[in-house]
């Protein structure tokens, strides 16, 4: 029951953060200021606040709940999977913006000639024709996967084209998700000489 509980707590507070922090961070970013750096102060601000107010016990159940995940994510075994996938998911989002800026820069002409060769600008139509079968869905991943490590100009291309059939989204939520993540690292490393054992309270 114990683990069960753990369970159900950290998804609980994982879930609250993500719907506290992430659309303050889109509306930031959508409306007030494009770019990404102009919304770091702010989240950074939300984010510290929740921890001090936790910390202080202003925060009912949530605070208490929060400082027990944040410290045991810093001082028990599960640091090693919590940082392992931060780290791999900043690599993936970091890797789009990246590829992105290279497709605008160095890889242009490349990126219009497989645009001219697709005959259309929207992914739906990709998505719905009749060449694509989801059996190649497979090959297609570990291709993908085999170009990000070795072929990484055919990588920038591939993602700066996807990024321009959405209308730039894919550039968007990449880089909120970065800033959100190296976020996540702050706080996570912040927490780890901010929050003693005696903050925790188990009840």
């Amino acid at each position: 029951m114990k683990s069960l509980r753990e369970i159900a707590e950290s998804l609980s507070i994982a879930v609250i953060m993500i719907c506290v922090l992430l659309p303050i961070r889109l509306f930031f970013v959508t409306y007030i200021n494009t770019h990404w750096l102009g919304s770091l102060g702010v989240i950074s601000i939300v984010s510290f606040a929740i921890l001090f107010l936790a910390k202080k016990n202003k925060l009912g159940w949530f605070g208490r709940a929060f400082i027990r995940q944040t410290f045991k994510i810093n001082k028990g075994k599960r640091k090693y999977f919590v940082y392992t996938n931060l780290a791999i998911t900043l690599i993936y989002f970091g890797s789009i913006i990246y590829g992105v800026e290279l497709s605008n820069e160095q890889f242009l002409m490349e990126k219009i000639e497989v645009k001219e060769k697709l005959g259309t600008e929207s992914i739906e139509e990709i998505m719905t024709s009749d060449k694509v079968d989801v059996r190649d869905v497979p090959k297609a991943l570990l291709m993908l996967v085999y170009i990000f490590f070795f072929r990484f100009d055919i990588y920038a291309v591939l993602i700066g084209t996807i990024n321009d059939m959405t209308q730039g989204y894919l550039l968007h939520f990449s880089i909120v998700f970065t800033v959100e993540v190296l976020e996540l690292l702050g706080i996570l490393i912040f927490s780890r000489f901010y929050l003693k054992k005696e903050d925790i309270s188990f009840k």
